[in-house]
């Protein structure tokens, strides 16, 4: 089979005339987001980002057919950081250097769009990713070894992917490059959207590395949205790609198809695939975000924390009490209070409100820098955020 070996095989990269569907999709989405975000105190959103951390890895790895305990995860997320260093599984690794990439770019932000789509990017998140990984998990089956960081560029860094043959090795850092140039000119906000979930299937049909290029563009993509404003800390879109893990690999296989005619665009691509993708990369956008914001109405929330509060094991065997979900109902809806209004709102003498309080604390549901803070905030450990949003972290087949 003839390899790929220009880069001029990806164009046209975004084509100009883009069915409505997909405009209309990216121009509501943004306005999506801030409703959700305009519902969240700072500190329920800077707690959601903490919880989303771990779901992002989580299904990440799922959709890579690799599961590990979201509990697991956590404990990583809160290990010393010279533990963390020393971290190989993969999952784990993903929740740090997705903390690490976020805090760079909000340290670093430029207004250059086209800086988003650079190798060099991609290279630093596979790095990050894998450099901390078992050596033994970067030999392939065929006995190749991923070097992490390392772009394909040699001949016997050849690729296939099921029935896929990705482009020759040789290609791959111009193919990348010429995505940047013409996706990183996009200056139009729903064009730049669309063009960064594009981008996902042009990425993966490069296949970059020998290895890991699920995970990597997954991230890439996380980071892009991030770049947009479009508060990818607040949803998931791994979650959404590994509910639909069939679709998902559907689309992006039938969007490496060739042209099917003289209707099908003026590429070597399918446009019509192509469109189908994106159109399904936004769809899921769009469920994650309706998830998260039917999760977080007051109402429904209500109405979860008080069952939880009544049945939950690990609060019954701490002896909370029921009606003290109220009180954690309005920290979350707050984001902060002081420790006498928290009180005040458990209905409880002021004895039996500090050891409930005590015991929430202990158990993660409410968070306090210190014992005596005066401020407390909402906590989410991933067993209590289990509980009260619903299949937030389930094994979807």
């Amino acid at each position: 089979m003839a390899l790929i070996t220009t880069h001029r095989y990806l164009d046209p990269v975004l084509p100009e005339n883009l069915p409505a569907s997909i405009i209309a999709a990216a121009d509501a989405l943004p306005r999506k987001i801030e409703f959700l975000a305009g519902r969240l105190a700072p500190e329920t959103s800077q707690r959601l980002a903490e919880l989303l951390r771990l779901t992002n890895s989580y299904y990440s790895n799922l959709i890579e057919g690799q599961y590990t305990e979201i509990a697991d995860l956590q404990r990583a997320q809160s290990a010393p950081k010279r533990e963390r260093k020393q971290l190989t599984d993969l999952a784990a690794q993903h929740v740090e250097e997705q903390s690490v990439l976020e805090r760079a770019m909000r340290r670093y932000q430029s207004d250059d769009f086209a800086a988003m789509f650079d190798p060099e990017l991609l290279e630093t998140i596979h790095y990050r990713l894998f450099r901390h990984a078992d050596p033994a998990a970067l030999v392939l089956s065929d006995g190749r070894q991923m070097v992490p960081g390392h772009l394909r560029a040699e001949e016997n860094e050849q690729v296939m992917v099921g029935n896929h043959a990705a482009p020759a090795a040789a290609a791959v850092r111009a193919m990348l490059q010429h995505l940047q140039t013409h996706f990183g000119r996009i200056s139009d906000p729903r064009r730049r959207l669309i063009g960064v979930l594009a981008s996902h299937h042009r990425t993966a049909f490069i296949h970059p590395f020998l290895d890991g290029n699920g995970r990597v563009t997954r991230m890439l993509t996380h980071l892009q949205l991030c770049y947009l404003g479009l508060r990818p800390a607040l949803w998931s879109l791994s979650r959404g790609l590994a509910r639909r893990n069939d679709d998902y690999y559907r689309y992006l296989a039938l969007a490496d198809r060739p042209r099917e005619g003289d209707l099908d665009g003026r590429g070597q691509l399918s446009q019509r695939h192509y469109f189908n993708f994106i159109e399904f990369m936004l769809d899921v956008c769009h469920d994650q975000v309706d998830y998260m914001a039917a999760a977080l109405n007051t109402t429904t929330l209500r109405d979860r924390l008080s069952r939880v509060f009544q049945y939950d094991e690990r609060l019954r065997l701490g002896g909370v009490r029921p009606a003290t979900a109220s009180a954690v109902l309005a920290l979350l809806v707050q984001g902060s209070m002081p420790r006498k209004d928290f009180k005040i709102f458990t209905g409880l003498n002021s004895r039996q409100a500090t050891d409930e309080l005590s015991t929430l604390i202990k158990l993660g549901v409410v968070h306090s820098e210190s014992p005596k803070a005066r401020i407390i905030e909402p906590g989410l450990p991933a067993w209590f955020a289990g509980e009260i949003f619903p299949d937030l972290h389930r094994r979807f087949q």
